[in-house]
């Protein structure tokens, strides 16, 4: 699914510019943040940094992701690997789609998170490096 989620995106913006990619980026938060409430009711009695990893576990166990650093607030993921087949395209997409993901841990955080993207494949960087802050 997240596949088509990049492929749809890259339409969009190949045929409407950076412009539309402001409104389909709310849309994706908001996906983001339903999918997020959903796992915050299986994973209620960890926490955040606990939740995260359990999201990520599926990237984690195939070697396609690992957390570089986790702390109460604060958890730092390096991917290998964009499911949304963004390689090599450009940074608007990667912020763009990247709002899936904003949302979906803002639920799992209870409140609104930051996401830094420190390295993206979408940029052309050997991997993506993401921090989830509360």
């Amino acid at each position: 699914m997240t596949a088509v989620i990049g492929e749809l995106a890259k339409r969009l913006q190949t045929q409407y510019g950076d412009d539309v990619l402001l409104i389909f980026g709310d849309v994706l938060k908001e996906y983001g943040r339903q999918s997020g409430m959903r796992l915050r009711k299986k994973t209620a009695d960890l926490a955040f940094p606990e939740r995260v990893t359990a999201w990520m576990e599926p990237f984690l166990r195939s070697g396609k992701a690992e957390v570089v650093e986790s702390d109460g607030d604060r958890v730092t993921i390096k991917g290998c690997d964009c499911p949304l087949n963004l390689e090599a395209t450009n940074q608007a997409l990667c912020t763009t789609l990247m709002r899936i993901d904003e949302g979906l841990v803002s639920a799992l955080a209870e409140k609104d998170i930051t996401l830094k993207i420190e390295k993206s494949l979408a940029c052309g960087d050997s991997f993506c490096l993401v921090t989830f802050s509360r």
